[in-house]
C-alpha cells in the first residue's frame, strides 16, 4: 500500500456487483492541457487493467475527475460536477485527483459521495490503487463499494524526481494530442498555487517523451503539443527544451511540434533560432505577461520588468514577423490601481498579440500574496477590468487574422462546426474555416484566406 493516509473501510453505502472485466470508467479533466494529457494516460492505464473506458457523459461505475485549483471558480466547478454526476447516477464511485485533490483534500473529504482522493504523487498510480482496493474486498470480482468516508492517498511533500508516463492513451481522439514533458514549478509567483499543488520543477525522461511522440505519429497524428507547468525548465540527461525539440523533429510523419505556455525568461536564443528555421516547430509562443506595470510585476515576484518583456517580444517578432503571440493577463491583483491597470492596457496595445487570456484575480489560501498587506481590488472593478481586457483581446485577434487575408496558409483541420465549416489551425494559431464536402479531419491542407468573420478566418482549399 502506497498511501500516506488510509481510512479503513467502515460503513458502505450502495454497491455494484459487476465483475472486474465489465466495469466501466469515465474521465473528466478540468483546467489545463496538462490535466488533459494526464487523464489520457490514466485512461490507458485503466484499459490495461481490464476496465472499459467510456465517454465522459456516459454512466460509469467509476468516474475519475482530474481537478483544477487555479481559481475559486475552478474549485467550485469541480464540486458542482461531483454533484451533477451523483445526481445522474448515485452509484458511481467518485475518484478525485489533480491540483484541488492536493490542496483541498480537507474540504473534499467532507463532500458526500466522494469515495477516493489521490494527491499529486499518487495520481498516475490510480489504476493500481483501484485494483488493490478491489482485491482487498474478498478477492477479484468483489463489489466496488460506495463509501461513507473517502480513502485518501496524499503526500504533503511532492517528489522532485524525473518521471515517466506509464501508459499511453488510445482514447485521446484529439487531432493535436498533448504530450506532457514537465511538471511543477520553482518560481513561486506570489499569486500562484501551482508549486504547492504540483510541487517543484521536474522533467519527464527524454526517451519517454520520444516514445510517446513516435506513437502519436504512427497513429496518424500530425501535430503534438508539448505541455507542462514551466516548459522552459525542461532538462533530462543532457537535453534542454531545444535539444528535445531537435530530437522530436527526426520522428517520421510528425509534421508539427507546438509549444504551449512558456515563461519568457526561460526561452533561449537557441530556441528562438530553432523556431525561425525549423520546418516542424510552429512559429507560435504563448508568453504569460500577467501585468504591464512594474510595481505589480514586482509584487507578483515575476522575473522580468515591463521593458524586459517589451524587448523580448520585439526581438522574437523581428526574427519571425508572422509569429503567433498569445499571453495571459491578470485583472485585479491586490494593489493594482487604475494607473497600473492602464499600464497593462497600453502594453498590450503596443504589442502584436493575437489573443489575450484574461484571468480575474482569485485569492488562493497558502500563496505568498495572501500573507501581505496589499489592498484588495473590489470585485466590481475586477469585473470591469476583465471585460475591458477581453474586448481588447477580440480586437487584437481580428487584427491578426486580417493580416492573413489574401495569403495561402497551411491548416491542420480538426472538426466540423455547427455551420458546417471544417475548421483547423495554422502553424501560428489562426483558426480557419472552409466550406467543403470532403472530410478534412486530421489533414494538413493549403488554404487561401479570403475574409474574417466572427472570430474565424474564412478561406478555400488551394489544392
Amino acid at each position: 500500500m502506497i498511501s500516506t493516509i488510509r481510512l479503513e473501510p467502515t460503513e458502505t453505502v450502495r454497491t455494484t456487483t459487476k465483475p472486474q472485466q465489465a466495469w466501466t470508467v469515465s474521465f473528466r479533466a478540468l483546467g489545463c492541457r496538462l490535466n488533459q494529457s494526464e487523464s489520457g494516460a490514466l485512461a490507458g492505464g485503466f484499459d490495461a487493467a481490464g476496465f472499459r473506458v467510456c465517454d465522459e457523459d456516459a454512466p460509469a461505475d467509476l468516474c475519475v475527475i482530474n481537478t483544477c485549483s487555479v481559481t475559486h471558480q475552478a474549485e467550485s466547478k469541480c464540486r458542482a460536477l461531483i454533484r451533477r454526476i451523483l445526481k445522474k447516477n448515485p452509484r458511481t464511485f467518485i475518484v478525485l485527483t489533480g491540483c484541488y485533490a492536493q490542496s483541498g483534500v480537507e474540504v473534499l473529504r467532507q463532500m458526500r459521495g466522494v469515495d477516493l482522493i489521490a494527491g499529486t504523487d499518487h495520481k498516475m498510480s490510480l489504476p493500481e490503487l483501484i485494483q488493490e482496493l478491489i482485491s482487498g474486498y474478498a478477492g477479484a470480482g468483489a463489489p466496488l463499494q460506495k463509501r461513507a468516508e473517502p480513502l485518501i492517498f496524499h503526500n504533503p511533500q511532492i517528489s522532485r524526481s524525473e518521471f515517466t508516463v506509464p501508459n499511453l492513451s488510445v482514447f485521446d481522439h484529439a487531432t493535436r494530442p498533448n504530450v506532457k514533458i514537465q511538471d511543477g514549478c520553482d518560481f513561486f509567483c506570489t499569486f500562484c498555487i501551482i508549486p504547492y499543488t504540483r510541487g517543484r520543477s521536474r522533467s519527464r525522461s527524454f526517451e519517454d517523451v520520444l516514445l510517446e511522440a513516435a506513437v502519436w505519429a504512427s497513429r496518424g497524428h500530425r501535430e503534438i503539443v508539448l505541455t507542462g507547468v514551466n516548459l522552459g525548465e525542461y532538462q533530462s540527461q543532457d537535453k534542454d527544451l531545444a535539444g528535445l525539440i531537435r530530437a522530436l523533429e527526426t520522428i517520421e510523419n510528425l509534421q508539427r511540434i507546438r509549444i504551449s505556455s512558456i515563461e519568457p525568461t526561460t526561452i533561449s536564443s537557441e530556441l528562438l533560432d530553432l523556431m525561425r528555421t525549423s520546418k516542424k516547430l510552429c512559429a507560435y509562443l504563448h508568453l504569460p505577461l500577467q501585468s504591464g506595470s512594474d510595481a505589480t510585476l514586482s509584487a507578483m515576484d515575476r522575473r522580468y520588468s515591463r521593458q524586459d518583456y517589451l524587448d523580448f517580444v520585439r526581438e522574437a517578432t523581428a526574427r519571425m514577423p508572422n509569429l503567433g503571440l498569445g499571453t495571459d493577463v491578470m485583472a485585479g491583483f491586490p494593489g493594482e490601481d487604475e494607473a497600473a491597470f492602464q499600464e497593462t492596457v497600453s502594453l498590450i496595445q503596443s504589442l502584436p498579440f493575437s489573443y489575450v487570456h484574461v484571468f480575474p484575480y482569485s485569492r488562493r489560501k497558502g500563496t505568498r500574496v495572501t500573507r501581505g498587506r496589499l489592498p484588495a481590488v473590489h470585485s466590481t472593478v475586477i469585473k470591469q477590468r476583465t471585460k475591458i481586457l477581453c474586448a481588447l483581446s477580440g480586437q487584437l485577434r481580428d487584427a491578426f487574422y486580417r493580416r492573413h487575408i489574401g495569403k495561402t496558409v497551411s491548416v491542420l483541420f480538426e472538426t466540423q462546426n455547427r455551420q458546417g465549416l471544417f475548421t483547423g489551425l495554422t502553424e501560428n494559431y489562426v483558426r480557419v474555416g472552409v466550406e467543403t464536402l470532403e472530410d478534412l479531419c486530421g489533414q494538413v491542407r493549403s488554404v487561401r484566406i479570403d475574409a474574417v468573420e466572427s472570430g474565424l478566418s474564412l478561406g478555400r482549399l488551394a489544392e
